[in-house]
């Protein structure tokens, strides 16, 4: 067959430019069921069951054997041109998959809402972040997670978030986690949650939560039925006051100077996302926090 040894005729099959006089050809001859294997093995990375290593290996092998097998007038010896250039097609679009990441962001003073590949819907809160591996998310729903978020999770496989405080197990419910400089906390609206960090392992079900704060875990109850900065407002249960100072900055997109002047004091309440007048007032004037405002939303806290 003519082009067998052009080392652009594997490309030109692949990405569907082969002449229909060359392609019927080509389905004729010896070579085109090696090729469709590899095509074939190529489809199955994106099957929930797909076992790369496995899988690769086993291709590979393949590769190994037909280049030895003696050239016989039954079959024709696919080039080794071919075998390493598909080969090649195989092990590249297989490592991409397997280590594409994605990341979703939520600016300062924004939230960003998603879906994952099983359904499940995130909303990332301000200054947070989210990457997972969408390769065999069917049985592997893991994900890494750098602030606050609200999941609603679609039953299926384990669903884990693991964060530099700990992680958070869940099958099916809805919940948030915060995980931010030493700050960890996780409330669950629905289904039941297993929170681990360290050597704790506790369990949420539906209007309770924990909260750890320099190594001490505190359970709670909660009477909301979703976050409340979900609907524009950061609540918080004898939380330290530099984590609450800390999330206005991030909800209203300012640095707060002085922070450094904070002492240990805890608060609880929470402040609107809407009004920062009104939030500086609703925190500072309730802890007795002397602080300064201008028009230009500069916010200085002084020595209390």
């Amino acid at each position: 067959m003519k082009h067998q040894n052009d080392d652009t005729y594997l490309a030109k099959w692949l990405a569907g430019e082969m002449p229909e006089n060359e392609l019927q050809d080509f389905k004729k001859s010896s070579a085109y069921a090696d090729y469709k294997f590899l095509i074939d093995v190529v489809d199955e990375l994106e099957a929930p069951d797909y076992n790369q290593q496995k899988n690769f290996a086993a291709t590979l092998d393949k590769i190994a054997k037909q280049q030895e097998k003696p050239v016989t007038k039954v079959r024709t010896l696919f080039p080794n041109w071919a075998y390493a250039a598909a080969a090649s097609v195989v092990l590249f679009l297989g490592y991409t998959l397997f280590f594409q990441e994605t990341t979703y962001t939520a600016e300062l003073a924004e939230q960003t809402n998603f879906e994952l590949p099983d359904g499940s819907e995130v909303l990332l809160n301000a200054g947070s972040e989210i990457a997972f591996n969408t390769f065999n998310w069917k049985n592997n729903r893991t994900l890494d997670l750098t602030g606050e978020a609200y999941f609603k999770v679609q039953k299926g496989s384990k669903f884990t978030v693991i964060t530099k405080e700990g992680s958070v197990a869940v099958l099916g419910t809805q919940f948030t986690v915060n995980s931010r400089n030493d700050f960890y906390n996780v409330t669950c609206f629905e289904g039941k949650v297993k929170v681990s960090s360290g050597k704790l392992n506790h369990i949420l079900t539906p209007g309770n939560a924990i909260s750890i704060q320099n190594h001490i875990a505190t359970p709670y109850t909660i009477v909301e039925t979703k976050p409340s900065w979900t609907v524009q407002e950061s609540s918080f249960n004898n939380v330290a006051i530099f984590h609450v100072v800390t999330e206005l900055e991030r909800q209203y997109n300012i640095t707060v100077s002085g922070k450094e002047n904070l002492q240990d004091a805890y608060f609880s309440g929470r402040f609107s996302h809407t009004n920062l007048q009104q939030a500086l007032i609703t925190i500072f004037d309730t802890m007795e926090i002397r602080y300064t405002f201008d028009a230009n939303s500069n916010v200085r806290i002084q020595k209390y």
